[in-house]
């Protein structure tokens, strides 16, 4: 039995009163980065119905769990970025990488015609601010990135890079101006997600 945050329980509650997602809706689905986004719709006002299935503090685990709220509806597309909260849950690139496998694989696995475009994580921007439990946790970013870029190439499947768009001018370093508190990104880093995912919104 998972058991999610206060704020976990209360999007998936949010989630089940809104109900039956459009046909063929586009899903961002995800964590903060994801939930922060907010109405992605803005960014692709020309496209069917992006609907935002991110939630502040989610985890591998937590977005497993509430499959159930998503696959049924069998969207067209799934933008799926997860990992962050992983590693600072202490977790290693290994055990993060699983989790983030097993998401993917029931996607595949219930839902065979949705197309899921893999998200890499972030940089981070210490010199903005500082997230204790992601201190010095920028080459495990990149080892994760790797090794998710690797399994997408092996199983025929989209990988994005948003990690290398966000980079400012200091290795592994996101930009300042995309960067708002360490971690999360302004507008204008939601402006860079944006266009990096453009082509495949539109595809």
């Amino acid at each position: 039995m998972y058991h999610g945050t206060k704020h976990y329980d209360a999007k998936v509650r949010q989630f089940q009163r809104e109900g039956r997602l459009p046909d063929g809706a586009i899903i961002m689905l995800g964590d903060s980065h994801s939930e922060y986004g907010e109405d992605w719709n803005r960014f692709f006002p020309d496209v069917a119905k992006i609907v935002n299935r991110g939630i502040i503090g989610d985890d591998s685990r937590g977005i497993l769990n509430r499959l159930n709220q998503v696959l049924p509806y069998k969207p067209s597309k799934i933008f799926f970025e997860c990992g962050t909260n992983d590693l600072s849950h202490g977790w290693t690139v290994d055990r993060t990488f699983q989790g983030i496998v097993r998401v993917i694989e029931t996607i595949r696995r219930n839902n065979p015609d949705t197309r899921i475009y893999v998200q890499s994580l972030l940089p981070l921007n210490e010199r903005v601010g500082v997230w204790k439990l992601l201190k010095g946790k920028e080459d495990m970013i990149i080892q994760l990135n790797h090794r998710l870029e690797d399994y997408c190439i092996r199983h025929s499947l989209t990988f994005i890079d948003l990690y290398t768009p966000l980079l400012g001018d200091r290795s592994k370093t996101m930009r300042e101006d995309c960067c708002r508190d360490g971690l999360h990104l302004t507008a204008k880093g939601y402006e860079v997600w944006a266009d990096a995912i453009r082509a495949y919104i539109n595809e």
